[in-house]
């Protein structure tokens, strides 16, 4: 049986250009044998793809195409200087999203399609006329993040720091700082359009109305992972998302620490503390998608399991 290559050797750095012309930073991890498909790795807010490198690698041994990229102003993405750099949220989907799924149906438009979306990037869904081709979403702590669906307290705090450090921030640097808590730096544009979504009742609706006819008529299968201690995608901000995508086949899986061993939070499901725990279930679920079949349901599944039933070892 094929064997995956636990450390893989084919991730391929490239330069994805969007419709505006902006060169964006990507990578291709190619399966060592015949694939099932392309996955797009679409990040969330302010974390570069690498993050998501190990994730990648771990799909692409296991016979999925997978393309990462760096939105413009983060990453690979990011210009020389920051202060001054024009982009937006909007721009994230509408030029750099976009791009990726062209180049994804250029190289490999013969062969199906499945996306990952973490927070922001299951946004997408309701932000680009793309994400239609996809034959399905793997979306991770995606939600919809008014601050007047967060807990009472942190309403409060979370909506100060949108309505008082962001536009400090960005006026007095040109940027927003990693330092004011997102972690990595944000062009002015991109935190102050995330400000603003997050202060109105409908979040990115207000903005783009539109997108609710989006989220509404992806009729394809979703699986959305949601966390007990995930700060940044409160239950009833999840919940919203959900009712959006109403016209899906959607399971939601909620785990909590007591489920996984070790806390999880916003950014722990691509962590390597977790590829023996959740990585299988998620490589299992897309590879069915990509294969036109029913997705399982709430099975956990060993990676000796997948390996069978993906046949590569």
């Amino acid at each position: 049986m094929r064997k995956p290559a636990q450390n893989a050797r084919t991730a391929r750095p490239f330069d994805l250009v969007t419709s505006d012309g902006y060169s964006l930073g990507a990578t291709l991890f190619a399966p060592p044998f015949p694939g099932l498909g392309t996955v797009i790795v679409h990040g969330a807010t302010a974390v570069p793809q690498g993050y998501y490198r190990r994730f990648a690698e771990f799909l692409a041994a296991r016979g999925l195409r997978v393309l990462t990229y760096d939105y413009r102003g983060v990453g690979a993405s990011r210009p020389a200087e920051l202060a001054g750099f024009d982009a937006t949220m909007t721009d994230w989907a509408r030029l750099d999203a976009a791009a990726a799924h062209a180049w994804v149906r250029d190289h490999h438009g013969d062969e199906p399609l499945a996306l990952v979306g973490h927070s922001f990037g299951g946004q997408l869904l309701g932000l680009v006329d793309e994400a239609a081709a996809a034959a399905g979403a793997l979306l991770v702590g995606s939600q919809l993040g008014s601050v007047t669906l967060w807990p009472p307290l942190r309403r409060i705090l979370f909506g100060a720091f949108l309505r008082t450090l962001v536009p400090a921030a960005t006026s007095a640097l040109g940027y927003l700082p990693g330092w004011a808590g997102l972690g990595a730096d944000l062009p002015a544009g991109v935190a102050r359009e995330w400000a603003g979504w997050c202060l109105q009742p409908r979040y990115l609706l207000d903005a783009h109305p539109e997108a609710a006819a989006r989220f509404a008529a992806f009729r394809r299968p979703v699986l959305l992972y949601s966390f007990s201690d995930d700060g940044y995608a409160p239950p009833r901000t999840v919940e919203a998302l959900v009712k959006l995508l109403g016209g899906a086949d959607l399971e939601q899986r909620r785990l909590g620490p007591e489920d996984v061993g070790a806390p999880i939070g916003h950014f722990g499901f691509f962590r390597p503390t977790f590829a023996a725990r959740l990585w299988p279930e998620a490589a299992h679920w897309l590879a069915a998608v990509l294969a036109g079949e029913p997705p399982p349901r709430d099975v956990l599944i060993t990676e000796e399991e997948l390996a069978r039933d993906l046949g590569y070892r």
